[in-house]
């Protein structure tokens, strides 16, 4: 059922990449369209919808695939960030971000509960306890440590310089202290994840949402990107070549910092950032805006040609919309993987021996 359930969510994702697919045919092979429409007629002339129905799952599925992976990264990518100055400018939303903000949250929590606020100190009574039965209790020891208040998690701009515990705070840091918590978030999953599918009926919920959510977010990414530089072409002004920098500019600064720390990782951003920008490039120099001393049929047929803004506003809403859903549940899937994963550990052991009875 798992498994089923995964594949589901990928040929979802493969379903919604298929509009921009048909986009970039329209947009760089419009010669060839016809050419597309005379093969679906053909297909649809032979009367197998059993063949049909296979090659289209096997493209939705291939697609979806790669779609999913790609978002994974694109959304959980730290190379996008620049110095200036004594700032630190980075991407705050990213899956490391959510997660270790959400992690540091309840960690902070758990320091201000009943135990500590009667004994008058800053740790728990348990802390040895938890040390002796958790093998992550070191991590979050020193997670927490490292910055009890959560003031730098989950930010945009970050002054760089020396904390209050004589840490310098970089990206190096930031990047250590979202590895701590990553490995303690990937030990309660596991755990709660051993429990099996029907305790965990909301959290497998919440996660396949993520999947969909995340990919239904990249797909309406890429065409709202198509649909900007498709209408931007039709403007005279040299101004709209600036639309590159929206994507030159964060792709190279992202392939700069891969090339230094991540070289053994697939540069998924860096690619689509890239290949974004020159796709634009290419609609921006081949299509032509109409001039004023052209033929009327001439103005027509170059204004059919040209896109509506709403479709534009629309594809920018589907892209938002789509974004802050993914954010919200990312939000309440590492909330339910941590609160769960304590109500485990709050709960007695049950004893080894069996009962009498």
């Amino acid at each position: 059922m798992g498994a089923f359930s995964i594949a589901f969510d990928i040929i979802i994702v493969g379903a919604l990449a298929l509009p921009w697919v048909l986009l970039v045919i329209h947009l760089f092979f419009s010669d060839h369209e016809s050419s597309l429409k005379k093969l679906m007629g053909w297909v649809e002339k032979q009367n197998q919808p059993a063949v049909a129905g296979v090659l289209l799952f096997a493209m939705t599925f291939s697609l979806g695939s790669a779609v999913s992976r790609i978002a994974q990264d694109f959304f959980d990518d730290d190379d996008l960030h620049f110095r200036l100055g004594q700032h630190l400018f980075q991407i705050g939303v990213t899956e490391s971000s959510i997660r270790t903000e959400v992690f540091c949250q309840t960690v902070r929590q758990q320091m201000k509960g009943p135990a500590s606020q009667e004994t008058g100190s800053s740790k728990p009574e348990n802390t040895e306890v938890a040390k002796a039965s958790d093998p992550t209790a070191l991590k979050r020891d020193r997670f927490r440590n490292n910055d009890q208040d959560c003031k730098y998690t989950g930010r945009w701009v970050i002054r760089q310089g020396l904390h209050s515990n004589n840490q310098w705070i970089d990206h190096q840091w930031i990047s250590e202290q979202e590895g701590l918590a990553e490995d303690v978030f990937l030990f309660q999953e596991a755990t709660i994840l051993l429990k099996g599918t029907d305790p965990n009926e909301r959290l497998r919920q919440f996660h396949d949402q993520i999947m969909v959510l995340r990919g239904a977010t990249f797909n309406a990414m890429v065409a709202f990107s198509l649909c900007l530089f498709w209408w931007i072409a039709k403007f005279q002004t040299k101004l709209r070549w600036i639309v590159l920098l929206l994507y030159l500019f964060p792709g190279g600064i992202a392939a700069s910092n891969h090339l230094q720390k991540h070289l053994h990782a697939p540069p998924f951003m860096e690619f689509t950032l890239l290949a974004l920008a020159a796709a634009g490039g290419y609609l921006l120099w081949h299509r032509k805006p109409a001039k004023k001393d052209m033929p009327e049929e001439a103005q027509a047929a170059n204004e059919a040609r040209n896109i509506r803004f709403s479709y534009l506003f629309l594809a920018l809403f589907l892209t938002v919309s789509a974004f802050l859903g993914w954010w919200a549940t990312q939000v309440l899937y590492d909330q339910q993987v941590i609160y769960s994963y304590k109500s485990l550990s709050d709960v007695p052991h049950e004893a080894a021996t069996p009962s009498s009875k």
